[in-house]
């Protein structure tokens, strides 16, 4: 199963400790999923996780979300971020369902209520961090 995380699951998760969207963050870690990337979503991601207004209220050190973003450049599926998209009412989430399509993604998860309005591109369902967590226990052969 591959996905896309928006930017705003990965600083959510930083924020929350054991919350949903850490435990997203978790089973991509954990390899229960293929996380897909292209350079601007590690830029975004980059720029955002090291926000200093963030810093105090995160759960995560600095060095963690420095290990962090360098596992996303080292694990993750990069693809190029060349697929133009026009979709989203703002245009700065298309790169999301861009990547999506290049790396052959199923999903973008995402808590922003732009990118949550397209609902379904082609064939890249946008769906909440709860809900990709649903999907990706339905996937899982039962023990």
């Amino acid at each position: 199963m591959r996905a896309v995380l928006d930017t705003n699951v990965f600083v959510s998760a930083t924020l929350i400790k054991e919350g949903t969207e850490d435990r997203v963050v978790r089973a991509w870690r954990a390899g229960r999923f293929d996380l897909v990337v292209s350079p601007p979503i590690l830029e975004e991601i980059g720029r955002a996780m090291l926000y200093e207004k963030l810093a105090k209220r995160r759960w995560m050190t600095r060095d963690d979300v420095s290990s962090l973003i360098r596992m996303l450049a080292r694990s993750a599926a990069l693809v190029d971020g060349t697929t133009s998209v026009t979709v989203c009412r703002d245009s700065d989430d298309d790169k999301f369902l861009a990547a999506a399509l290049e790396g052959k993604a199923r999903w973008v998860v995402s808590g922003d209520k732009d990118l949550l309005a397209v609902e379904q591109y082609m064939t890249v369902a946008v769906v909440r961090p709860t809900q990709f967590l649903r999907a990706l226990s339905e996937a899982e052969p039962a023990s």
